[in-house]
């Protein structure tokens, strides 16, 4: 999924006013009076944030002068959104290494964040005579000289941009979109290249699409606006920038392998300590949507109906192709009674995966609850079409069989169902003792239902317990 960093300050205004002035200061210092290093807001981050924020302090603490350390430090303060403490500290390292590309570009690109237009031109001029054929540092420098009104100046920079990196879609759209008005036909020409590169980049149909219009081509204009309509809407750069990946990545590690404990926790039957975990997750990345699904099914399991929706709608406004979302979301309904709600969502979760033996067996539970047999029947079927031995479908399927009096035909369904051990083992096995006590095999019928009275006693499930006892006694 594509990572934001948003800025997250708890600042006083006199604090990052002296920032900015340790920053500004910077360029006119010596090696001797560097700016002294900033300090990281730690307040309202998550627990493993604010260890990774203090760890890289305390490094660059120890070694301020060490671009390794205060660069880190810095790359770490612009991953979470402290981007005015980022900037002093890219200004020192771009002292202590003013031959490296490195830090005047980030330099640049963290006061672009902060919206330092004129200072961040400066510092990608300075990138760009340290690299000048570096595509990064002249898109964004040109996208700045845009918004500046200066549209003759980003023109030459990307038309010295195109002769270095000619295939660039996102070089050619931005010199297209800045000719529209002045030069329609070589912007025509320019988008096209743009859109032959990468034939989804939504905003060169946009921009095409007008300069047809110009010129008065209505439906060539339509039909680039109708793929326009159609194409991914989500934000894309469509050009390679490592260094300012690197920053994201910071992030999404962070994420991640918070994400990996709730997974381990999750998977224990530990659903509180999953719970809280995946919760960190989304304080590091509030738009980790694999976060946002689990957090349906762990909220479903504990029974808070209301943050397992909450969890539903925004993992599919992140992403609405995810099946084990809405499968999630229907079991959550099931567990909540909400019969026809659980089959919407299941009926979602197959539109995107008809191979879900699980959405299939669990949509057909719901119809029955909702007194549709025949619709069900159909979906035990599906479901074992996918996963022969699934274990919830056979018994449901076998069970449907032994209600009508079709013991045997029923028996190689109950059979298979409990060759594979699930919640619903001591339910499976009671039905299947039932069965074999109708076929007459009173010995096996015995078994079976020891089997099942004990499966359900070590288990809890009283339930069970109670209709073994009362059904098939000792």
């Amino acid at each position: 999924m594509p990572l934001r960093t948003e800025g997250r300050s708890t600042r006083s205004p006199c604090v990052r006013a002296a920032l900015i002035a340790c920053a500004i200061f910077a360029w006119g210092c010596s090696s001797a009076s560097l700016p002294p290093l900033p300090e990281a807001a730690y307040e309202g981050f998550a627990g493993p944030v604010q260890a990774q924020l203090r760890s890289a302090w305390t490094k660059a603490a120890a070694g301020p002068g060490s671009t390794l350390a205060v660069g880190d430090f810095g790359r770490m303060l612009y991953a979470y959104g402290q981007f005015e403490a980022a900037e002093a500290c890219f200004a020192r390292c771009r002292l202590l290494d003013p031959g490296a590309f490195r830090w005047a570009y980030l330099l640049g690109v963290t006061r672009a964040a902060l919206g330092r237009s004129e200072a961040a031109m400066q510092a990608f001029k300075e990138a760009a005579s340290i690299r000048p054929t570096d595509l990064p540092t002249a898109v964004r420098h040109a996208d700045l000289l845009e918004q500046a009104g200066d549209e003759a100046a980003a023109r030459g920079i990307l038309e010295s941009a195109l002769r270095d990196s000619p295939e660039s879609a996102a070089a050619h759209y931005r010199l297209g979109r800045i000719l529209v008005p002045v030069e329609t036909d070589i912007a025509i020409q320019h988008l096209g290249v743009a859109l032959e590169v990468e034939p989804d980049y939504r905003e060169a149909l946009y921009a095409l699409a007008g300069a047809y219009r110009l010129q008065g081509g209505q439906d060539e204009a339509a039909r680039l606006l109708q793929l326009y309509a159609k194409a991914d809407p989500a934000p894309r750069r469509h050009y390679e920038d490592p260094l300012v990946d690197a920053l994201d990545s910071i992030r999404a590690r962070s994420a991640q392998v918070a994400f990996n404990d709730g997974f381990a926790r999750q998977a224990r039957g530990d659903f509180e300590g999953a719970r809280k975990t995946y919760e960190t997750v989304l304080e590091i990345d509030p738009d980790y949507v694999q976060a946002h699904v689990n957090l349906i099914s762990i909220f479903g399991e504990i029974g808070d109906y209301e943050q397992a929706a909450r969890h539903y709608r925004r993992s599919v406004a992140l992403d609405e192709t995810i099946a084990e979302a809405h499968y999630n979301y229907g079991v959550t309904l099931h567990f909540a009674g909400d019969y026809a709600g659980a089959v919407e969502a299941f009926q979602k979760a197959l539109a995107i995966n008809d191979q879900n033996a699980d959405a299939h067996g669990n949509l057909a539970t719901a119809l029955e609850e909702l007194g549709r047999p025949s619709e069900a029947e159909r979906h035990y079927r599906l479901a074992l079409q996918a996963n022969p031995s699934h274990p919830m479908s056979n018994f449901h399927f076998g069970r449907r069989l032994a209600e009508r009096g079709r013991f045997r035909e029923s028996l190689p369904y109950l059979e298979r169902a409990l060759e594979t051990a699930s919640p619903g083992t001591s339910l499976h096995a009671y039905v299947l003792a039932l069965v074999y006590r109708q076929l007459g095999q009173a010995e096996r019928a015995r078994e079976t239902a020891q089997f099942a009275l004990g499966h359900a006693r070590a288990r809890g499930q009283a339930e069970v317990e109670a209709k073994i006892l009362a059904d098939l006694p000792p």
